[in-house]
């Protein structure tokens, strides 16, 4: 059985990484689902997450959390890389904003996708 599918491997969408057009992460709390505007630097394949100092109640180390990195406006534009995973803590990356706290993130899963790809491919089931 074939799908049509938007995924791809995450090499092919690596310039999101290396340049960062934009990223927010989610993150649950007591006050319930969250969404915030972080600093990435993505270096040797590791992504340390900078949130802001300003931030109260931000996620902090151990935490769950889902960063997503994208670029696009239009619908054969929108490429993203998805990460799942949990924050450990981390030191100030060289060469990245001030008034930032730094954390790893260690994945526990990535999906990259890039709606200018759709393609049919065969169904894995």
């Amino acid at each position: 059985m074939k799908q049509i599918t938007r995924n791809v491997d995450l090499v092919h969408v690596r310039d999101l990484l290396e340049r960062v057009p934009r990223a927010c992460i989610a993150y649950a709390s007591d006050k319930g689902p969250q969404v915030l505007p972080v600093a990435l630097a993505w270096i040797d394949k590791r992504y340390l997450v900078g949130i802001p100092d300003r931030v109260e109640h931000g996620p902090g180390a151990g935490e769950e959390i889902v960063l997503l990195v994208d670029e696009g406006v239009y619908f054969f534009e929108l490429r993203a890389v998805y990460v799942r995973g949990r924050l450990q803590p981390a030191t100030s990356p060289p060469n990245t904003p001030t008034g930032h706290t730094w954390l790893e993130l260690v994945p526990l899963r990535e999906v990259a996708w890039d709606y200018g790809s759709l393609r049919e491919e065969d169904d894995a089931s």
